[in-house]
């Protein structure tokens, strides 16, 4: 079980990676013309999969809630990024990247 639940990690460490740095790339308004698929598909499949990675996890020891717990974390601040930029709204953005970039991806 933990080790499907570390691959499912993996996949949301690769999509938060994505985010930042796409965000360290390009500006607001070319972000927000990236759409397939959008970064607001991109994010909810990443929660959809946070989500999975709990419902494992609450059949597994601490270490797997925690990670699953992380990935939840990671999920909601792409959401954040997400509605950003599909706001053009840079000071957002900016904020929820940082919280993003600040995460412990264990």
């Amino acid at each position: 079980m933990e080790e499907q639940i570390q691959k499912m990690y993996r996949l949301v460490f690769g999509v938060a990676k994505h985010f930042l740095e796409q965000f360290q790339l390009f500006t607001i308004e070319e972000l927000a013309e990236h759409d397939e698929p959008t970064y607001a598909e991109i994010a909810g499949r990443a929660k959809r999969l946070a989500e999975i990675m709990t419902v494992f996890a609450e059949h597994g020891d601490w270490s797997s809630e925690r990670v699953a717990l992380n990935a939840k974390q990671a999920a909601l601040h792409m959401e954040r990024m997400a509605l950003a930029i599909s706001e053009e709204n840079n000071e957002e953005l900016e904020q929820a990247a940082q919280c993003l970039q600040k995460m412990d991806f264990i």
